[in-house]
């Protein structure tokens, strides 16, 4: 195996580039598109030909090389199937296996950090991307991010891997640059043994982290591969001083903008489902304290069953400062009646 550990200074992204020594076809994971000259000297300098061209996850803190590393090399763009990205060539998921000359890259959906996160084992080494870091985790308080599947991502797949396995992250701001799933089992302070579902969720609730900088401009880019001419604004209509759109405007965009479904608890897993990427905040007591705390700097998008409710939610997230807020036409009605991709309890995904 041929290896490269590389660094991106601003944000601390690490990049990868892993290759086969005898076919010479390599895989580049988490590529930052300031970096893009010194990543393909590097190809060029080990004599390597770029196969894959992974991400982990749709990053927050800094736009993606995957697009223009493709058109400069052909190689082939694979992000996780739960963004559905139509800019993507390959749509990767759980127990997936692609192909490295001698090597293999094994597929690990590791959900939390956002509602899109892969791990990739490559022979003695997983690449965690933000999931799991070295001593701690990636954030969940935006993107569908979860504590809950988190915990149970980093428990259920990094964690039953062997304990000498190397785990290689995407970012580290500490100069740490490797671990292994023994370490982290006995020494990663947020998730270590013994640290149960309830802690860990009451610690990640509790935070209160400042957004990524780069977060408005990132987050639609690598929802484009990192190229921005592939990305289209949304062209809502105005109802009530809401801008309405419509839910296939909405299922293109899924991962691009924050969708809230303001329905009760019981409706969000009833017959109906909600969106995969949704994230559930009732209309009701206390809605404007907690819409209060998410950000103003994605797109939002308001879901009820109808169409009703979402637009008094998105009259009152005006109110609150938010200037990019839409209301979902026909709410879950419209969405179910198209097919459209949905999670519910009682029938499903």
């Amino acid at each position: 195996m041929i290896f490269q550990q590389l660094f991106e200074t601003e944000t601390s992204t690490y990049s990868y580039v892993i290759a086969d020594a005898s076919s010479r076809e390599a895989v580049l994971i988490d590529p930052v598109i300031e970096m893009v000259e010194r990543d393909l000297a590097l190809v060029k300098e080990l004599g390597v030909r770029l196969k894959y061209v992974l991400d982990t996850h749709v990053h927050a803190d800094h736009v993606t090389a995957s697009g223009e590393l493709r058109r400069r090399t052909g190689a082939k763009v694979g992000v996780s199937s739960a963004y559905d990205l139509a800019c993507a060539d390959l749509h990767l998921t759980d127990g997936q296996n692609l192909e490295l000359g001698t090597l293999n890259i094994r597929v690990l959906e590791t959900p939390g950090h956002t509602s899109g996160c892969l791990s990739f084992v490559i022979g003695d080494r997983v690449f965690t991307g933000d999931a799991l870091l070295i001593g701690g985790c990636g954030r969940t308080d935006f993107q569908g991010g979860s504590s809950e599947r988190l915990f149970e991502s980093i428990k259920t797949k990094i964690f039953t891997l062997p304990e000498e396995m190397l785990i290689f992250p995407g970012h580290d701001y500490k100069g740490f640059t490797f671990s292994t799933v023994g370490q982290e089992r006995l020494c990663n302070s947020r998730l270590r043994d013994g640290v149960t579902r309830e802690q860990f969720v009451e610690l990640m609730g509790n935070l209160n982290l400042a957004y990524p900088k780069k977060i408005k401009e990132a987050v639609p880019a690598n929802l484009a591969c990192g190229l921005p001419e592939l990305f289209a604004p949304l062209d809502p209509q105005l109802l009530e001083g809401v801008p309405v759109v419509s839910a296939l405007e909405i299922r293109s965009r899924l991962g691009q903008i924050a969708v809230i479904d303001v329905r009760g608890l019981d409706e969000f897993n009833g017959e109906l489902g909600h969106i995969t990427t949704a994230r559930l905040i009732s209309l009701g007591e206390g809605f404007s304290e907690r819409l209060a705390k998410e950000s103003r700097e994605l797109e939002t998008v308001f879901v009820c069953r109808s169409g009703k409710r979402s637009l008094e939610a998105a009259r009152r997230a005006q109110e609150l400062g938010f200037t990019r807020v839409y209301s979902l036409a026909g709410g879950m009605i419209q969405w179910n009646e198209l097919n459209l991709p949905r999670v519910s309890d009682l029938g499903g995904s």
